[in-house]
C-alpha cells in the first residue's frame, strides 16, 4: 500500500511540476513586451502611439520600429507629414495562441497570470499607414496617387505569400494555410482602408 501511495504521490508531483513550469505559457513564449514596424507611404513621417489617453510610443521618421507592452486595450497610431492631412490608424490587440496552451498544461492559474500581463494578447506586427495630400489638384491625379500604392500593397503581399508558401513542408502545410489566410485577410483590409481614403481625399 505504502509503495502505492508513493507512485501516486510522484506522479502527483510529476504534474504539479509540469503545471508550474508551464504556468503563463504565454509570458514566457512571447514576454509581455512585443515590437510593432510601422511605416509609411510616404516615408519620413512623424508617428507617435497613443493607449488610453497616454503616449507610449514614437517613432521619427518613419520607417522604425516600437516597442509595446502587451494589453487588452487598443492602440492608435497618429501619424503627420508636411502637405500631408494626419492619418490615425486604430490597431486592436488580438488574442494569442499561447494562452490555449495554457488552458491545457498551465491551468486557471497560468491563464490569470496571462491576463493581468497582457501577454495573452498581441497587437500586429507591422502596419502601414497611408499618408494622404492635403489637396489634389483634380480627380485623375488622386486616382493615380491611390493606384500607385494600390500595386504596391498587392505586389508586396504577393510577394509574402510566395516566400511563405516556398518555405512550406509537407508536415506544416496547414499551419502555412493559416499564415496565407492571415496575409490574404490584411492585404484585403489594407486595399479596403485605402480605397475608403481614395474616397474621402479633397480635391480641386
Amino acid at each position: 500500500m505504502n509503495g502505492r501511495r508513493l507512485v501516486a504521490h510522484g506522479r502527483l508531483t510529476v504534474l504539479v511540476g509540469l503545471a508550474l513550469a508551464c504556468t503563463a505559457c504565454a509570458t514566457v513564449v512571447g514576454g509581455t513586451t512585443q515590437e510593432v514596424f510601422i511605416q509609411s507611404e510616404p516615408a519620413g513621417a512623424y508617428c507617435k502611439v497613443d493607449r488610453q489617453g497616454m503616449t507610449v510610443g514614437v517613432i521619427n521618421p518613419t520607417p522604425g520600429k516600437v516597442a509595446l507592452s502587451r494589453s487588452r486595450e487598443s492602440v492608435i497610431v497618429s501619424c503627420t507629414l508636411k502637405d500631408f492631412e494626419q492619418s490615425d490608424e486604430v490597431l486592436v490587440a488580438s488574442f494569442t495562441g499561447a494562452t490555449v496552451g495554457n488552458l491545457l498544461l498551465g491551468g486557471l492559474v497560468g491563464i490569470a497570470i496571462d491576463a493581468s500581463s497582457g501577454a495573452n494578447n498581441k497587437y500586429p506586427e507591422r502596419v502601414l499607414i497611408v499618408m494622404t495630400p492635403a489637396n489634389f489638384p483634380n480627380d485623375a491625379a488622386r486616382d493615380a496617387h491611390f493606384a500607385g500604392i494600390k500595386t504596391r500593397i498587392e505586389e508586396g503581399a504577393t510577394a509574402e505569400i510566395k516566400m511563405l508558401q516556398s518555405q512550406c513542408s509537407s508536415t506544416n502545410r496547414e499551419l502555412c494555410t493559416i499564415e496565407v489566410k492571415k496575409l490574404t485577410d490584411a492585404r484585403d483590409k489594407a486595399l479596403a482602408d485605402l480605397d475608403r481614403k481614395r474616397l474621402a481625399a479633397k480635391v480641386g
